[in-house]
């Protein structure tokens, strides 16, 4: 865990919590293995917007929300990865994407 300075332009309001991506799953929306998320802390979003998603309790993964019914897709923005559904029992979201940092 550290700090990191953000820009306020970059955040708006409310708590805020920035993770490394470790992965593939989300290049075609932009986000590279290595980059740096900034997250808005809520537990609740909306079909379409990029989340942190816990797992099972376990699992944290950042992916595109679609809700299908009573169910929830977690979606990838890459095609070698599946939609993975599960039922609203089975998710907590932890926040929503407002931000990313690249290094070059």
């Amino acid at each position: 865990s550290h700090t990191l300075n953000v820009p306020p332009e970059m955040l708006g309001t409310g708590e805020h919590f920035a993770l490394e991506v470790r992965g593939d799953s989300m290049i075609e929306a932009g986000i590279l293995d290595g980059d740096t998320v900034l997250i808005r802390k809520c537990d609740s979003a909306e079909t379409g917007d990029i989340i942190v998603a816990l797992v099972d309790d376990e699992e944290a993964t950042l992916k595109r929300l679609r809700k299908k019914g009573a169910s929830i897709a977690l979606e990838a923005a890459n095609p070698a990865y599946e939609t993975r559904i599960f039922g609203p029992d089975r998710i907590r979201v932890q926040g929503r994407l407002v931000g990313l940092m690249r290094r070059y």
